[in-house]
């Protein structure tokens, strides 16, 4: 063997002792800095979890390989209070549960990061009290407060409506402003029926008891915890139009004796409703109505005419 090579084996065994070296002294200082300590599994959020998301979901996609929790070891004097360190926690703290608010990837994930859904779902007839009726009537947005009425506001009903002349007292007989409009499938009548078109509060103080689907809130229930749904991103793709928010529904159910029921049913029927929104200490007010002599605040006939 040349002297080139015996160098050359030499500085491959000195290189190849100094590198164990090394990792001996590592191995050792590492060892030195963890003894003592415990190290546990935790699971963490892989991606960033958005408030509301359930808990069956990220569990589903976890154990079918994703990636939105992921699986580490940490030490356990640096692991929060209540950390989820077992699969078992993980299915007994997710199942059925929303994350309470936004957890943050790479955050350890925690019991107190979860929360229970408690829907008491209560019929609505259980909410009528005594002697009431539910009735739902539906408007326009405009007829309809543009959208702002709540379940448990109260709620003025006016209506406008074309009376027969021949139904009116005979100090008003003479008023009639336009000719009855013939009855669909009816022919038409040889003679004419004048009306006068009439506009007043026919109820008043009306409780709301749901708007849409949205029911009344029982005041000695419980306070229960809302979650918005689970989302991924964004809900509204780039290019595509905003969807503009129009307000409540404007189908409401009212709580209503069966004589107000009758009057709103007949209101429906026959003529043009619109609502008022009150507030809270509201009181009734009688009203005269308004027709067109009374329109402008006066006598129309006097006004024009003299009296």
């Amino acid at each position: 063997m040349g002297r080139r090579a015996i160098v050359l084996l030499v500085a491959l065994i000195l290189a190849g002792l100094a590198a164990w070296a090394v990792w001996n002294y590592l191995q050792n200082v590492e060892n030195e800095i963890t003894e003592g300590q415990e190290i546990v599994e935790v699971y963490r959020a892989g991606e960033a979890i958005p408030e509301g998301t359930d808990g069956a979901i990220l569990l589903s996609d976890f154990n079918s390989g994703g990636t939105q929790i992921a699986l580490s070891e940490d030490q356990a004097e640096d692991v929060p209070v209540g950390a989820i360190t077992s699969a078992e926690q993980l299915n007994q703290v997710l199942a059925d549960r929303v994350a309470a608010g936004p957890i943050a990837a790479g955050s350890i994930l925690t019991e107190s990061q979860w929360t229970s859904i408690t829907v008491d779902v209560i019929p609505l007839a259980e909410e009528i009290p005594s002697g009431k009726q539910a009735m739902t009537i539906s408007t326009d947005n405009i007829r309809g407060i543009n959208g702002f009425v709540e379940p448990g506001d109260r709620v003025n009903m006016i209506i406008t409506i074309d009376i027969p002349e021949d139904l009116l007292p005979e100090e008003l007989s003479g008023i009639a402003e336009q000719p009855a409009a013939p009855v669909e499938g009816q022919p038409p009548s040889e003679e004419t029926i004048a009306v006068v078109t009439y506009t007043r509060f026919v109820l008043q103080g009306l409780p709301v008891m749901a708007t849409g689907r949205d029911i009344r809130p029982d005041q000695d229930a419980p306070d229960t915890v809302e979650a918005d749904p689970a989302t991924t991103g964004d809900t509204t793709p780039e290019g595509e139009p905003v969807e503009e928010d129009t307000g409540n529904d404007t189908t409401f159910t009212l709580e209503v004796t069966p004589e107000q029921a009758e009057r709103i049913a007949y209101a429906s029927e026959n003529g043009s409703i619109w609502l008022t929104l009150v507030p809270g200490d509201f009181v009734e007010v009688e009203t005269t109505g308004v027709t067109t002599l009374n329109l402008f605040g006066g006598n129309l006939l006097d006004d024009i005419f003299g009296s």
